[in-house]
């Protein structure tokens, strides 16, 4: 030490930690609050004492549980589907929230299957904004969940073993939905349809908040759920001399009817055919026409909203020469207004939908042409988006009334021979020195 400076004053020398507390050590930083490992699983835990969450794996890359401590009931522990440490802090601070908040989610009563669907079916957008029919395919596919899994099912302790058990049960079939009534054995396609109505749901119940401010639900516990695929889809297309056939089936089934009434049945369903065949729209659609739709100077037709299954309204330019034939059924049925196919019965209604599938079938086997497997009025609609692969997707997808060229792409415009050969059949070359195609 230089002579004449201060004096200094030694450090203290840290001592035991014990349970004295005397504070001369600093103490190190709860672990417990943040990420750590232990044996290779992450965990660590948010707030404090009371209303502490715990967030852990019980093996290492495997997925998060989450406990908390419910007064009265004591430890709850829930799966929270995700190996992603920034998901699982989310939906743990989500959860910690409505703890602060006195709404915590291990308090409150479950969110169960049937409060979710009635609170689904009368508030979500996603319900509401489609049309009638899509609506009570919703209705069906939602009673059948309600059926397998109990309406006082706890949405948030399904599990994606729940989901893939109730596919399985779904394709077998014997789900009691009803007194007397069981689902019989399906295709993957409509198991698959009742669990992205499940999902729907949730996905709904995630953004929607309680009269406390709490969501209705915290976190999907289907996520990363897989729908049912079909392996060997049945997705016929119709050809045009099928087209060609049905529809002289029909005037032969027009000139022999007995009846002026059974004459103009023919006319009108043979009108359906040509309109399915040049538009590619939907039964749903066409069958709800009426001729103020039909703009005969532009020319277009504006297919309504209300008929549509997205429930949106087009309108849409056509070809001079569908717009003449538009017209000469027009002159042959002796319309002005009103639906272009009014009920047999009632005036004031479009036919029923099943007559158009009934009497479709009766002009095929009129033509002695074997039944599509799986399709009638559809095969026509794949039929028209596979012959215009050609032309911008987009345009396509507006054209045909699709709201999403996804569905297009996947289900409607299907590979055909004449394509794959020319494809085949491509003369250019790779080059080396150009690195592409000559």
């Amino acid at each position: 030490m230089v002579p004449g400076s201060q004096r200094m004053i030694p450090l203290p020398t840290p001592g035991p930690s014990g349970a004295d507390g005397k504070g001369d050590r600093m103490a190190p930083p709860l672990r417990r609050h943040e990420w750590h490992q232990v044996s290779g699983c992450w965990l660590r835990s948010l707030g404090e004492r009371g209303t502490r969450i715990r967030l852990f794996q019980k093996r290492r890359g495997g997925k998060f549980f989450r406990d908390v401590w419910v007064p009265g009931h004591g430890k709850s522990r829930r799966c929270l589907h995700t190996t992603d440490r920034v998901a699982a802090e989310r939906l743990g601070r989500a959860l910690l929230a409505e703890l602060l908040r006195g709404d915590g989610a291990g308090a409150a009563k479950p969110i169960t299957l049937g409060l979710l669907w009635a609170r689904y079916s009368t508030d979500a957008a996603t319900y509401l904004d489609n049309c009638a029919t899509t609506q009570q395919d919703a209705t069906t596919r939602a009673k059948l969940l309600r059926a397998h899994f109990g309406e006082a099912c706890d949405v948030a302790s399904l599990t994606l073993h729940d989901a893939e058990q109730y596919a399985r049960a779904r394709l077998a079939g014997g789900i009691k939905y009803a007194p007397g009534k069981v689902t019989p054995p399906v295709r993957a396609r409509s198991a698959a349809a009742d669990l992205i109505v499940l999902k729907s749901m949730i996905r709904w119940g995630m953004t929607v908040r309680t009269s406390t401010g709490a969501r209705l639900l915290t976190f999907d516990p289907l996520m990363g759920m897989r729908v049912p695929r079909e392996k060997n889809p049945k997705q016929p297309i119709a050809s045009v001399e099928r087209f060609n056939e049905t529809r002289i089936a029909m005037r032969e089934l027009a000139a022999e009817a007995p009846t002026e009434a059974e004459g103009v049945r023919w006319v009108k369903l043979e009108l359906a055919l040509v309109l399915a065949e040049a538009t590619g729209r939907r039964l749903g659609s066409i069958r709800q026409l009426r001729w103020e739709d039909v703009d005969f100077g532009a020319p277009s037709l504006r297919w309504r909203a209300e008929a549509d299954k997205k429930g949106k309204e087009w309108c849409i330019p056509i070809p001079q020469i569908l717009a003449d034939e538009l017209r000469s059924f027009q002159r042959r049925l002796g319309a002005v207004g009103g639906w272009v196919f009014v009920s047999e019965t009632d005036g004031d209604r479009a036919m029923d939908r099943h007559l158009f599938d009934k009497w479709l079938v009766v002009a095929e086997q009129r033509a002695t042409l074997p039944k599509l497997d799986g399709s009638l009025w559809h095969a026509y609609r794949r039929k028209w988006a596979t012959e215009r692969k050609a032309l911008p997707l987009r345009d396509v997808a507006a054209a045909g009334g699709w709201s999403d060229v996804d569905t297009l792409l996947k289900v409607y415009q299907q590979p055909d021979r004449e394509t794959i050969l020319r494809v085949m059949s491509e003369p250019r070359k790779v080059s080396e020195h150009r690195g592409a195609a000559v």
